[in-house]
């Protein structure tokens, strides 16, 4: 496989207009480009942090098991809207995945909440909805939810991580660095593949001064 890849950053399912402003999700491109990659049909392909579903909705297309866990309740109901399984999305948070009743998992594939080490009170694993304890729990808990899905998949497989590193005020945070340090030590961190967007302003697609990301792939050694 390559290690740097360009595409285009957009998505074929179009959001509808009450929603449009809170599309933050990954390209089904790229979610579609690792599927094929690491799955054959018939795989159960795994989201802990399912968003708007654009996992389990390019799994289901390419003839994938998708399973996925999305904290906010109106974001489940929106995946269960437009997914043909919708008893394998889960409401609650992947910090608590061993309490879901999943599969064993052949491949899973995710962009997590970001945060930033400055200025971002805010705790991404509650949908920025309370303060947090910053960014160094926010790596530990990163780290537990990989440590949960470790149990979870089979030997051998893989797992990704779409994230970029932020410029906030000023300041640089290496974000999927730091992802890759604190999930290694649960996962074999295999490679990196860089993703090149498409058509890229000056301020990147993410909005945090950074045109490109990082795929990290773990490998359940």
């Amino acid at each position: 496989m390559r290690t740097v890849i360009q595409m285009n950053h957009g998505n074929r399912i179009s959001f509808p207009a009450e929603i449009a402003d809170e599309d933050v999700r990954s390209s089904d491109q790229l979610v579609e480009h690792f599927i094929r990659a690491y799955t054959k049909p018939g795989d159960v392909v795994f989201d802990p942090f399912a968003g708007f579903g654009t996992t389990l909705t390019v799994a289901e297309r390419l003839r994938r098991i998708g399973y996925g866990i999305e904290f906010l309740q109106d974001r489940v109901e929106y995946i269960r809207s437009i997914v043909e399984n919708k008893a394998n999305i889960f409401h609650g948070s992947a910090l608590e995945m061993e309490k879901f009743d999943l599969p064993e998992i052949d491949f899973s594939f995710t962009s997590p909440p970001y945060m930033s080490a400055n200025d971002h009170p805010q705790y991404p694993f509650t949908a920025y909805e309370i303060t947090g304890d910053g960014y160094g729990q926010y790596l530990q808990d990163i780290q537990s939810v990989y440590r949960q899905l470790k149990r979870k998949l089979k030997p051998n497989a893989v797992a990704v991580i779409e994230a970029s590193n932020i410029i906030n005020h000023g300041r640089m945070t290496p974000l999927a660095w730091d992802i890759a340090r604190s999930v290694g030590e649960v996962l074999h961190l295999e490679k990196e593949i860089i993703v090149q967007w498409d058509g890229d302003s000056a301020e990147g697609t993410y909005g945090f001064g950074y045109d490109h990301c990082y795929c990290l792939i773990f490998r359940n050694r």
